[in-house]
């Protein structure tokens, strides 16, 4: 609550509201220029307006964001209605609303219902602000018939730059990683860390894990406070990473709302690394997660009965000191093993395994990989002859007057996305045989070993490229 000093009582209270659509902004839109016209108008008008009664949106626009969502305004309404106010004041009409019915609707009934003495003041007019006079009606409809004509022109401009021969980038936020030149994003000193982070996912890492691996090495964030998953989530789904531009228009009357077009930048991510990411994902969705000291949870069976043997944390005390160890069984049969032991046990099963394929040579992984991409080839063939037949089939049953459009549809999209992935898959081949890329492949493979790392309160060996 605000203490009115006693020198003031004669004179009422007055809270204002400050708007800029951007930080930019500069003349009568910032907030310095409002500022000053707002508490020389209050002033003029016998009220008193303290700082802390005056309440910013900055970077709001008031046409695609309604009264009720504006975090300042929110905040000033609750004022007003808990407080002893006599005038809100605004620096114009503009200030107020772009949408002509969002603030009348969302903010000036309800409040004037419960202090129908209030009055409301813009800078520019010396009469109270009221929606049922004339000229404020006129001043609504006119800012929104301004918006609307900024954001049709904004669209244009944002359409020329990305339908130009060298594809521009729009004015906004830029990804993290780069930077932008002549509005071409360019990877900047970040770019590590970016790749850093998609390193850490395609390993199987939780946006979480990422997160706390990132927070606890005190890698700075784009936001330059703590990391959250969220962010790690979106930057992981970003195709701007790859290299591709993915753009929204915003506006409420735009139809097209969609620009994407492939290789327009340079790419900070290999398509390999984002293919691991999406394997993973579904190993983990499949089999358990792999931040887990039961590296073959879900994997393991029963040799009495194949049951699939479960997982838990047990607990048991010896001479009064309570011991925790982690154990595989069996909810069929009587059977049970310790849990580290039999990790190590497989991990040195794989390891010798693993052995020998370290002794492949670039020729034998360069002739599997080409018989590989031919045999795709060959279906991805055969998915195109079917997508032909779908088509003619489609074809022949509107000249019959058959209703089956339908199915299809679902059939031809089916295997629209089945040659999608067939042609990503061969993609990722030839990106893999180029010869830098299949030494570096065959160096990582063949530096293949266990460390030892922590996890949920146990030491145990995972396998990690070094």
């Amino acid at each position: 609550m605000f203490n009115k000093p006693e020198t003031l009582n004669s004179k009422k209270l007055a809270v204002a509201s400050i708007r800029r659509s951007s930080t930019n902004q500069e003349g009568n839109n910032s907030f310095e220029i409002q500022k000053l016209a707002i508490k020389d108008f209050a002033k003029k008008k016998g009220y008193i307006l303290p700082d802390e009664f005056i309440f910013y949106d900055d970077a709001v626009s008031a046409f695609k964001i309604k009264a009720s969502k504006r975090v300042g305004l929110n905040k000033m309404k609750r004022i007003v209605l808990t407080e002893d106010i006599g005038a809100v004041i605004f620096y114009d009409f503009s200030r107020i609303d772009r949408k002509i019915y969002s603030f009348v609707s969302e903010f000036y009934y309800e409040v004037i219902n419960k202090k129908p003495n209030l009055e409301f003041f813009t800078t520019t007019k010396e009469e109270a602000w009221t929606p049922a006079d004339l000229d404020v009606k006129l001043q609504l409809i006119i800012a929104n018939a301004e918006s609307i004509e900024k954001s049709r022109r904004a669209v244009d401009n944002q359409k020329t730059d990305l339908n130009s021969e060298l594809v521009k980038r729009p004015g906004s936020t830029i990804p993290f990683g780069y930077k932008q030149i002549n509005k071409q994003l360019v990877p900047n000193q970040d770019e590590a860390i970016v790749l850093f982070i998609f390193y850490l996912a395609s390993w199987g890492h939780s946006v979480q894990k990422v997160a706390d691996i990132l927070n606890e090495a005190e890698i700075p964030s784009p936001s330059k406070k703590r990391w959250q998953a969220s962010t790690i989530d979106n930057m992981l789904k970003n195709p701007v990473y790859l290299g591709h531009l993915d753009w929204n228009f915003k506006g409420e009357q735009i139809l097209e709302k969609k620009f994407y077009r492939e290789h327009t930048h340079e790419p900070i991510v290999p398509n390999s690394l984002i293919r691991l990411i999406g394997i993973n994902r579904s190993l983990k969705k499949k089999y358990n997660k792999f931040e887990t000291p039961f590296l073959f949870g879900n994997l393991l069976y029963c040799e009495n009965c194949d049951s699939q043997l479960k997982h838990r944390n047990c607990s048991t005390k010896k001479k009064g000191i309570k011991y925790t160890y982690l154990k595989y069984y069996c909810t069929i049969c009587p059977f049970e093993i310790e849990a580290e032991s039999l990790n190590q046990l497989l991990i040195d099963y794989v390891q010798k395994q693993l052995s020998v394929s370290f002794k492949i040579n670039s020729s034998t992984v360069t002739s599997s990989l080409l018989n590989y991409s031919n045999t795709l080839k060959d279906f991805l063939e055969q998915l195109k002859g079917k997508e032909e037949l779908i088509q003619d089939n489609q074809k022949s049953q509107i000249e019959i007057g058959l209703k089956l459009d339908s199915v299809f549809r679902n059939v031809e999209k089916r295997i629209q996305k089945q040659i999608h992935k067939v042609k990503q898959t061969i993609k990722d081949i030839e990106i893999l045989l180029e010869p830098d890329n299949i030494n570096v492949f065959l160096h990582n493979f063949e530096q293949t070993g266990f460390k030892r790392i922590i996890t949920y309160r146990t030491e145990i060996s995972i396998p990690l490229f070094y």
